[in-house]
């Protein structure tokens, strides 16, 4: 009769045993899987800045080289996008020009158009 008693606490020490081996597998997948998501979004958010910045360079370009958008001043008077750029990212851009003011918001973006939780946007903006 005892010798019954004692493998009933060896199977209740594996259970236990195996829970906590379990629980400790389980809270180590889950940093690493975090870790793997988030060093791929690493290098879409870089996508999406380079299609911010080239956006931004080249508004700053036409609006203060070749003199050619938003002459005539006023809020939002000049919006563009989404226009997309070469590395699959696009970009779009609102500018304002209010009292001698002028204030450009942009955001880029990658994955144009797809599944609204799997697009990363950056942005910038920019008064002078």
């Amino acid at each position: 009769m005892k010798s019954l008693h004692k493998n009933g606490i060896t199977l209740l020490l594996v259970v236990v045993l195996l829970s906590a081996i379990f629980s400790i597998s389980l809270g180590i997948f889950n940093v690493v899987f975090g870790e793997l998501r988030l060093s791929g979004e690493i290098a879409d958010s870089f996508t999406a800045f380079y299609a911010a910045d080239q956006g931004i360079e080249k508004i700053l370009y036409r609006d203060r080289v070749q003199r050619e958008v938003c002459t005539t001043g006023g809020a939002n008077c000049y919006t563009e996008g989404p226009t997309d750029i070469q590395s699959v990212g696009c970009y779009t851009l609102r500018m304002s020009k209010v009292g001698g003011n002028t204030e450009i918001v942009i955001a880029g973006q990658y994955r144009c158009g797809a599944n609204p939780q799997r697009v990363v946007k950056r942005g910038f903006q920019v008064n002078y």
